[in-house]
């Protein structure tokens, strides 16, 4: 698990800076946090999203801390999910994918906005430029990651990409 973390977090900080889409990257490091939520349960989850948050908030310039929270939330609660849901359905891990991304995003910027007492973008702008571009793409991406962290863990899926 942390070994995948690890080649997530370097491709992140090095090759995604390069690859934009209309201004926004993916959030690659939210992605084998949902995994291993969905697929490992929801210990496994908090601790892959605390390591995750963590390591992201080592190159962050934000606050420190706020990825961990977030992210072990976010992991804690794919867990939950993936105990209600098909986890191995495409449909449901890309809707996933999104909906963990926008709720990321979105608890950050009420964080930062929080201990920072000031933004200088409005959220509607916030939406719009970034939460739902980088939604999109971390949901696309994570089709095909899921597929490989599926194969490596020998998680057998009935379902084709869509």
């Amino acid at each position: 698990m942390y070994f995948i973390l690890v080649i997530t977090l370097v491709i992140h900080l090095t090759v995604l800076d390069h690859i934009r889409i209309f201004g926004s990257k993916p959030d690659l490091m939210l992605i084998p946090v949902i995994f291993f939520g969905l697929f490992l349960g929801r210990g496994i989850g908090l601790e892959a999203g605390f390591a995750a948050g963590l390591a992201k908030d080592l190159f962050a310039i934000d606050f420190f801390g706020i990825n961990a929270s977030i992210f072990a939330l976010i992991g804690y609660l794919a867990g939950v999910l993936g105990a209600m849901l098909s986890r191995e359905s495409k449909k449901t891990q890309s809707l996933l994918a999104i909906l963990f991304t926008i709720m990321s995003m979105i608890l950050h910027f009420i964080l930062v906005s929080v201990f920072l007492n000031r933004i200088n973008v409005n959220f509607g702008e916030y939406l719009a430029s970034s939460i739902i571009p980088t939604a999109v793409y971390t949901a696309i991406l994570s089709i095909p990651i899921f597929a490989k962290l599926q194969d490596l863990f020998n998680i057998r899926s009935s379902e084709e990409y869509f």
